[in-house]
């Protein structure tokens, strides 16, 4: 996938999540746990975004796909799920971190795949 302008707002978008995420951690911040885990998730997120901006590459992609499930694993995983707000702004952005990477993959293997079909 060529990194274009109107391709470039997926990026943009999930940096602006990531960097969401990470800063949201000093709302929930009485919980060590859900606080660490937004504040390196969300750092992460938001690096692999600047990168797909930069340049184009899957590995980022599938990189924000992981992270982003792990967002939306994590609250049950390291227990703090009774933290509400954590789970809310875990979960949504999570979320929205997955639906967006999953996009853009799709995106990629459709043109891949008629890039070969023309052949």
């Amino acid at each position: 996938m060529r990194n274009t302008l109107k391709d470039k707002w997926f990026e943009v978008t999930n940096f602006f999540l990531g960097a969401a995420l990470a800063w949201g951690a000093i709302m929930f911040s009485q919980h060590a746990n859900s606080a660490a885990n937004a504040v390196i998730v969300g750092t992460a997120i938001a690096c692999f975004s600047v990168i797909g901006l930069w340049r184009y590459t899957a590995w980022a992609e599938w990189s924000n796909l992981i992270l982003g499930g792990w967002a939306v694993a994590a609250p049950f995983t390291l227990g703090f799920g009774e933290v509400q707000a954590a789970v809310l702004v875990h979960l949504f952005i999570g979320l929205c971190v997955v639906t967006i990477a999953t996009i853009q993959l799709q995106k990629r293997w459709s043109r891949r795949t008629r890039s070969l079909a023309s052949q």
